[in-house]
């Protein structure tokens, strides 16, 4: 019998799945409510017999233990038959001796801590000498509840009571002082307490063990706060407080919350508002955010408001620019140019606290106020607007380009080219530049994506790590099939729309190129070998790299090519007039400030004229886009 097999005859299913669905007979089956979709009647079935569950609501989709927890944790395959084949208690590898004292080893040190949270908890409960710790957490209205579900604890101001209660239970000393409950005395005789008069929080991972403490005075010594070591069972870094409480709240609702302390979780939780965890007061880590992401795509941070907290805030936005997930397709990025690039899969979000306050203060004062905070976190883009053009003096041309500079890698990350040119005229009303100009100061994609690292496990996309721009595509399209050109000349005019202008493109190559080429195509007066032979050589060469870099694109029928050309030409259209159209409002502007109505009734009339042709292609667009999208912008 295979191990997968083995696996399914030791787990049964609706064991398994009860524990995350409230499952009720329905005759030889248990039927409940979905819990891959919203639904009010359970169109969710388990069937005991074949071991397996379908939905037969909005999902349509079933499977066995492996596939439901593989959906419900967003687990791999791999993941999935790690965590059921230790619930079953199969073994999916030899255990070596060296192995196995590893695992036994881990085993001692999770007991060992949870001991000690059972014995903090205890003292915080009934002992005399935590009655100022009770008084506090009462102060900071902490109601008794919260204190058992987070196992809230204290330890008294003695250097020894913990290990020898320990000791007491039987734990080495050895394995004390590895979970770093207790430090070895300099020369190494004897051992003294960790914690000793704190106020203690458990830390657990997501299933609920403890592998470390958090500790706070009550009174003005330091440090305020102090927490466990490195241990083999703990790292700071990876972990999050409150994640074991808060994974199935954070899957349900679609959201985590992210905070920075302790009490501001405990508050939040306690306030009914439980896809709430905290980072513990450091940066968030690679590790951390990652972990999240299987539970959401939606993410909150709700930080300090004030200089360190704003720090700790693009720390952690930095992170998560680099360790979330990424979706890879090419889209605009800027006049007349796309791009092959990667962007954020995830919302991100910041809630903007009132100065002086945090999470778990403003939650005790008005769950409303908290929950209008909330409504109104602002995208990532604009929290970066916010921080780096609040500290630098847009009228200096230094401050202009370190603005561009510092806020170039998060446009790069818009994946959406209406809200990056959203953000890209935004930056550039704000230090005075025209877009073409800033566009072109953003840096070229194709390094920014190289200097990118590439997530981990991701398959690489052709030309994901090159420039590529609408008039690239045009050209390449063009060269493959050359005959497309009299009949995308013919719907163009059929439009009411000229041929492309070589203003429309950019690269100077490009334009030569579309020079040389389209008229001759278009009359059929020249075939495609005598045209290209024709070209000079720095030409040919541009042709030849697009060809390369291009060539790994699925073929198209002629049908499609027609259209991928003039949908693009349309595009390029759009994006020149688009740009031109804001030079002439930067235009306007200047000369109402110099009070020059001649120029300003020149330029409002240009852009009259601009704006009726750029209607005319927005409607061509339209009229395309009915049929078909562009292959670069399709998924």
């Amino acid at each position: 019998m295979g191990v997968v097999d083995e696996i399914k005859n030791r787990i049964d299913i609706v064991d398994f799945i009860s524990g995350y669905v409230a499952l009720k007979k329905a005759g030889r089956n248990y039927k409940g409510l979905c819990p891959f979709h919203s639904e009010k009647t359970p169109s969710f079935i388990v069937f005991p017999d074949s071991q397996s569950w379908h939905c037969f609501g909005a999902c349509g989709t079933g499977g066995d233990i492996f596939t439901f927890l593989m959906k419900r944790e967003n687990l791999d395959f791999g993941e999935a038959l790690r965590i059921l084949a230790a619930r079953a208690g199969v073994q999916l590898e030899p255990v070596t001796p060296a192995k196995a004292a590893e695992q036994e080893q881990e085993e001692r040190l999770f007991a060992v801590n949870a001991a000690a949270a059972e014995y903090f908890h205890d003292l915080l409960v009934s002992s005399a000498q935590a009655e100022h710790a009770r008084a506090y957490l009462e102060k900071r209205g902490v109601t008794p509840e919260s204190w058992r579900a987070f196992q809230l604890g204290y330890s008294l101001n003695d250097w020894h009571a913990l290990q020898n209660h320990l000791r007491g239970r039987g734990f080495r000393h050895e394995d004390i002082a590895e979970v770093g409950l207790i430090i070895q005395r300099e020369g190494g005789e004897g051992y003294y307490d960790r914690f000793r008069g704190r106020l203690m929080f458990p830390i657990r991972d997501i299933r609920g063990r403890v592998i470390g403490f958090g500790g706070r005075v009550l009174d003005a010594s330091e440090p305020k706060y102090m927490n466990s070591p490195q241990s083999p069972i703990f790292d700071k870094g990876s972990v999050l407080y409150g994640i074991d409480l808060a994974r199935g709240p954070i899957r349900s609702l679609n959201q985590v919350i992210i905070v920075e302390g302790y009490m501001d979780v405990i508050m939040a939780h306690q306030h009914g508002i439980a896809n709430v965890v905290a980072s513990m007061g450091t940066a968030l880590t690679e590790t951390q955010l990652r972990a999240l992401s299987r539970l959401t795509k939606r993410f909150a941070l709700a930080l300090d408001s004030d200089a360190a907290g704003s720090a700790a805030t693009l720390r952690g936005l930095e992170t998560a620019r680099a360790a979330l997930d990424r979706e890879v397709k090419p889209v605009p990025v800027g006049p007349g140019l796309i791009r092959f690039e990667s962007s954020l899969k995830v919302d991100l979000r910041i809630v903007m606290l009132p100065p002086g306050k945090d999470p778990d203060e403003i939650i005790r004062e008005s769950r409303e106020t908290w929950d209008a905070l909330l409504a109104q976190a602002i995208p990532l883009v604009d929290y970066y607007f916010q921080i780096v053009t609040a500290e630098l003096d847009l009228t200096t041309a230094k401050g202009k380009s370190e603005a561009v500079q510092r806020l170039k890698p998060v446009l790069q990350d818009i994946g959406d080219p209406i809200q990056r040119q959203h953000y890209i005229q935004r930056l550039a009303r704000l230090v005075r530049i025209d877009e073409r100009t800033l566009a072109e100061a953003l840096g070229s994609p194709a390094r920014a994506a190289k200097a990118r690292p590439q997530p981990e496990g991701e398959v690489p996309v052709p030309g994901r790590a090159d420039r590529a721009t609408y008039e690239d595509y045009v050209l390449y399209l063009i060269s493959r099939s050359p005959g497309v050109v009299p009949w995308v000349g013919q719907a163009l005019a059929d439009a009411g729309l000229q041929p492309p202008r070589p203003d429309e493109f950019r690269d100077p190559r490009s334009r030569a190129i579309l020079e040389r080429i389209w008229e001759p195509l278009a009359s059929e007066s020249a075939s495609w070998p005598d045209i290209q032979g024709g070209l000079p050589q720095i030409m040919q060469d541009h042709l030849a790299e697009l060809a390369q870099r291009m060539g790994s694109l699925p073929p198209l029928p002629d049908e499609q090519v027609r259209a991928e050309v003039f949908q693009t030409i349309l595009r390029l259209r759009q994006q020149y007039l688009k740009s031109v159209l804001a030079d002439l409002r930067f235009l306007c502007q200047d000369a109402e400030e110099q009070h020059d109505e001649e120029a300003l009734a020149q330029y409002t009339l240009a852009i009259g004229q601009h704006t009726q042709e750029l209607r005319a292609v927005q409607k061509a667009l339209g009229a395309r886009n009915e049929q078909r999208a562009p292959l670069f912008q399709r998924e």
